[in-house]
């Protein structure tokens, strides 16, 4: 996977001759090819397409591919690129992909710039797999076998540090790039009040911009309540496939864009809170937050139900400032907006339920 003198920018600007520049070793030679979009108000920070290959006689390879570009959406690439997120997503097909005790998509070409655009990945596509549907929000079941997808990755770096420190372009939560977003958190902050404010409590609203005032304090709080591991940061419904040439049965993780540094219960508050409908989440929040125990204690781990509690909490305060900063990324339609809406409010709707802004008096 050794950088190439050409990216492109787009799909639009992929081509035949550099398929098979970069598909040469491991494809027979592509005649041509066509590129359908998907993900339209599902894939956020990315631009993705399937490309469909036809080879030359005698030639042969996957009949699909997946392609991913930068988004084309102005604001949406400055803060993937502001954060590091096309530059981490290329560093970890490269070096742990082939590695992790997850299924994730097998990469066939990745590259980047130094800055990050353009970028470009060349992926697996995981044929007659399902996405659950994030609007509607997913099931119990759903959300026990995420979980039960994405915590090996947690429990193969579980505090392990020098592991961890190996890989250079995984940062800590707590990195110089994200605490920077504090100014960022402070300004958007009336934007995001005038347009969440009827939806969330005055108190509440008021003790949200003070979490964007203290963010930076608290990204270094959180860094010390739990054992750092790898995550994978952005668990939500659209980014876990289910089922595939694997079996029903398998879950494939995609889109390590926001991979981080960072307790494992991230991961776990980000899904449930986000993916599941909130009066569901209510009910259920519990159980799921049981079974993330039960799974990580199976691998001779310590950890209580009582610090997995603890955890969440201090994850669902953390979303708070980190919804408002996100608060001007644009959808690309309307479903996409939708999302948006529903990506923002959902965790301050967690947030609130657990009484997480309390925390703020810890730090």
């Amino acid at each position: 996977m050794a950088a190439t003198t050409t990216i492109p920018a787009q799909v639009a600007d992929i081509t035949v001759d550099w398929l098979n520049e970069v598909l040469g070793d491991r494809f027979g030679t592509i005649e041509s090819f066509g590129a359908a979009h998907f993900g339209e108000g599902v894939g956020i920070l990315g631009e993705l397409a399937r490309l469909s290959l036809t080879y030359a006689p005698g030639e042969s390879g996957p009949a699909t591919i997946v392609a991913k570009c930068a988004s084309p959406e102005e604001a949406n690439q400055f803060l993937a690129v502001m954060m590091g997120f096309y530059v981490r997503e290329v560093n970890f097909y490269r070096e742990v992909a082939d590695n992790v005790e997850i299924r994730v998509p097998e990469p066939y070409h990745v590259d980047t710039s130094d800055t990050g655009v353009p970028f470009v990945l060349l992926i697996e596509d995981i044929t007659e797999a399902r996405t659950p549907d994030q609007l509607v929000g997913i099931t119990v079941d759903e959300a026990m076998s995420i979980i039960s997808a994405v915590a090996p990755l947690h429990i193969q770096f579980w505090g392990k540090q020098e592991e961890l420190g190996a890989l250079e372009w995984l940062p800590p939560m707590n990195n110089d790039l994200y605490k920077g977003g504090q100014p960022m958190a402070t300004a958007m902050f009336p934007a995001f009040a005038e347009h969440y404010g009827s939806d969330i409590a005055a108190d509440q609203l008021a003790a949200i911009g003070v979490a964007c005032e203290r963010y930076a304090e608290m990204l270094d709080y959180v860094t010390t309540v739990g054992q750092a591991t790898a995550t994978h940061t952005d668990c939500r419904a659209e980014n876990y496939l289910f089922g595939g040439p694997d079996g029903d049965d398998t879950i494939t993780v995609i889109d390590f864009q926001l991979s981080t540094r960072h307790i494992g219960m991230w991961d776990v508050a980000n899904l449930i809170a986000g993916s599941m409908q909130t009066e569901l989440r209510r009910e259920h929040e519990t159980a799921l937050l049981q079974h993330y125990v039960d799974t990580i204690t199976a691998a001779g781990i310590d950890y209580t139900l009582e610090q997995a509690r603890f955890e969440y909490r201090v994850c669902l305060m953390q979303q708070c400032p980190a919804q408002v900063i996100t608060s001007d990324l644009q959808g690309g339609n309307d479903r996409g907006t939708d999302l948006l809406t529903q990506l923002h409010l959902r965790p301050l709707h967690a947030a609130i339920d657990n009484d997480a802004l309390a925390l703020l008096d810890q730090f």
